[in-house]
């Protein structure tokens, strides 16, 4: 049995074999690799369904939907990041030390000082990454 992370609990759930087969080959299409990725997804999922069979949407859609700029800005640092650091894809689970997002932050949005933590904790606040190390961060 594998070790779950704290904050994780394991299911085993029973779905019709071809929504299974499509749902896996759309994650693989939209990242190119299966590992964490189907749980990922399917977190996402769970979110969005409870999110509309409750008033409490708020909690569960902010950190699956962050702002559409916050979004849109995280895209561009992830694409710095591809292109100028060498980096083959950004992908959930990916570790991606904090001096490489401060420099694509500076590269996208500008090198001020106020700017890059502005950015950074927006990114935080929205849970696009989480800290693993003060200097070592997870894409969510």
């Amino acid at each position: 049995m594998p070790r779950l992370p704290p904050n994780k609990a394991g299911i085993y759930v029973y779905v019709d074999r071809r929504v299974l087969e499509e749902f896996r080959r759309l994650a693989f299409q939209k990242y190119g690799r299966f590992h964490g990725i189907l749980s990922h997804e399917i977190e996402q999922a769970m979110k969005a369904w409870i999110a509309t069979h409750t008033l409490d949407a708020h909690k569960f859609l902010s950190a699956a939907n962050p702002q559409p700029k916050i979004g849109r800005v995280f895209a561009e640092v992830k694409k710095f990041l591809e292109e100028n650091l060498g980096y083959m894809a950004i992908v959930p689970g990916q570790q991606i030390p904090r001096k490489h997002i401060m420099l694509a932050i500076a590269n996208v949005r500008g090198p001020d000082d106020r700017t890059i933590k502005k950015w950074f904790d927006a990114f935080l606040a929205n849970k696009l990454i989480k800290m693993i190390t003060p200097e070592l961060y997870e894409v969510l």
